[in-house]
């Protein structure tokens, strides 16, 4: 048996022949079942189910382990329709024949396996070197020691993070390819195409190419990204174009990352500003200067927690230019731990 085949549950002849036509266009084997009990043994292996309309109900009775990947298909929805999908557990009603194309795309990726459902986390710095991006860096290194992580360079204007990664000459791809591309993006293929370091993903600017993205393109990739790795780290710019939005619209959190100087205290609540209305959830990630603000009076200053706390490092910026990623000290690794437990645990908007 092929469990990575997707599954059709359904007894409709004209329904069954414009799945079929539809996963042959992509060279997809579909495995067909009439009904609920002939569909048990491969329901929790195949990578996508597809329920038709008319066995909706039969499926829902026959209190199939709820999945994810499961969508209802049929010609021709109305109210009930939508109702059965809720009781069946689906995550999309996919009309046919107006949605072909989306379900073309969702059989090509049917061999991805099961979607892991990735925790994306934004992080921005209140100005420049505020260390937002070699915070990033660290989380996503300390985060790749035990998950799957890719780590997204979001700002096109800064400098490029396989540089503080050491992977400038290292093949792969970089945002220059991916300018184009539209609709859903095979997670297979973006993991294999990327540079990595240590087990840890990375998508960054190359040293010549476009400064500037589509939102197609980055829809593109921040879907199959959670779908494909455990977290996703995005650094982002100070400046929020029209990607930066997206990815925050999305973000499970956004750390802005700031110094506890007033200047600086001064620029984040800009961008509190900025990010209100925009992000799920925001906290702060503080650089701790003696000299500078206490803690508690940026929190009620700004109105947001302060999650963690960073000491002031000196000579940072020139290991980057030699190549040497930051390291994960003990201070950095504290800060990396209350991110991700944020993020294991869910973000409360009113804490």
């Amino acid at each position: 048996m092929n469990a990575q085949r997707p599954l059709l549950i359904s007894t409709d002849a004209e329904l069954i022949d414009d799945v079929l036509r539809l996963a042959a266009a992509n060279g997809v084997e579909i495995h067909l079942a009439t009904d609920a009990e002939s569909a048990r043994s491969r329901w929790q292996l195949a990578p996508l189910v597809l329920v038709g309309a008319d066995a909706s109900l039969h499926v829902a009775a026959a209190r199939m382990t709820r999945r994810r990947d499961v969508v209802l298909v049929a010609r021709d929805p109305d109210p009930d329709t939508w109702q059965n999908a809720v009781a069946l557990g689906a995550e999309h009603v996919v009309a046919l024949p107006d949605a072909e194309r989306w379900l073309i795309d969702r059989l090509a990726d049917s061999g991805e396996g099961p979607t892991r459902d990735g925790r994306l986390l934004a992080v921005v710095g209140s100005g420049a070197g505020a260390g937002a991006s070699t915070f990033a860096v660290t989380l996503a290194l300390a985060a790749a020691r035990s998950m799957k992580v890719l780590l997204v360079d979001g700002d096109a204007l800064g400098g490029g993070l396989d540089i503080v990664l050491g992977l400038e000459d290292a093949p792969g791809i970089r945002w220059a390819d991916l300018a184009e591309t539209r609709g859903r993006l095979g997670v297979h293929s973006l993991e294999e195409a990327l540079p990595e370091f240590g087990g840890l993903c990375v998508l960054s600017w190359g040293r010549s190419g476009p400064s500037a993205l589509s939102i197609d393109a980055v829809s593109a990739v921040v879907d199959a990204a959670v779908r494909g790795f455990d977290l996703v780290v995005v650094d982002l710019p100070r400046y929020l174009d029209a990607p930066a939005e997206l990815v925050l619209s999305r973000a499970d959190l956004a750390m802005i990352v700031t110094s506890n100087r007033v200047r600086s205290t001064a620029a984040a609540a800009r961008l509190v500003e900025q990010l209100e209305g925009r992000s799920n959830a925001v906290r702060l990630v503080l650089r701790m200067d003696p000299k500078g603000l206490r803690d508690d009076a940026i929190e009620l200053a700004l109105g947001i927690p302060v999650v963690a706390r960073l000491p002031v490092l000196a000579g940072i910026p020139g290991r980057a230019d030699d190549g040497e990623p930051p390291t994960v000290g003990d201070a950095y690794g504290k800060a990396c731990a209350a991110a991700l437990r944020l993020l294991a645990t869910g973000v409360d908007r009113a804490a």
